[in-house]
């Protein structure tokens, strides 16, 4: 009888220095994890970034070209669409005008009247709503949220922050206090 209490104390402490052995390798994954989606996030905000400064560089009425279904499952949509805006800057109470790559967010949020998720802003929008567009759209909301542009209530959850599209008083007076350049 103690020979078998022997055999099952021995499988036990086996078992346990297994699973301890996992548990340090589920800890060493789950830190490369993290620093595998920081990297993700930089590389996100970087193609954000870098599509900013195409959209800017892109002339008022010019040809935008959506990336369309593989062949021959292109919906009309997603054909060439010639875009014309027509439609005054997006501002704030403190005279800042939101920048034209961002002003289709924000106008899409204030067509909804209610806060949205980054999934319903990309289709509201136009892009294309596989995991990568509509990450890349939640990494431009945070963004807009820490500029001031929008708020999020609710985690995911983005509307217009108070005070957008109040155009400042005349003479470039908000209540009466002097608004400085933006």
């Amino acid at each position: 009888m103690a020979e078998l209490m022997e055999k099952l104390r021995s499988r036990a402490s086996a078992s346990r220095a297994q699973v301890e052995e996992l548990r340090m390798q589920i800890a060493a994954l789950q830190e490369r994890l993290a620093e595998e989606e920081d990297r993700l996030s930089r590389w996100a905000v970087a193609e954000e970034a870098l599509n900013e400064l195409l959209a800017e560089d892109e002339a008022p009425g010019s040809v935008d070209v959506t990336p369309t279904a593989p062949s021959g499952q292109a919906s009309v949509a997603a054909a060439v669409v010639e875009r014309v805006v027509v439609s005054a800057p997006v501002t704030r109470a403190d005279g800042k005008v939101l920048g034209e790559a961002n002003e289709d967010v924000v106008l899409a949020l204030a067509s909804a009247g209610r806060p949205l998720r980054a999934k319903p802003i990309c289709e509201a929008v136009g892009w294309d709503l596989d995991h990568r567009r509509v990450e890349r759209m939640r990494v431009k909301l945070k963004r807009l949220v820490k500029q001031g542009w929008l708020i999020e209530g609710e985690v995911g959850l983005f509307a217009i922050a108070p005070g957008v599209g109040d155009p400042p008083d005349v003479g470039g007076r908000v209540n009466g206090t002097a608004v400085a350049d933006a």
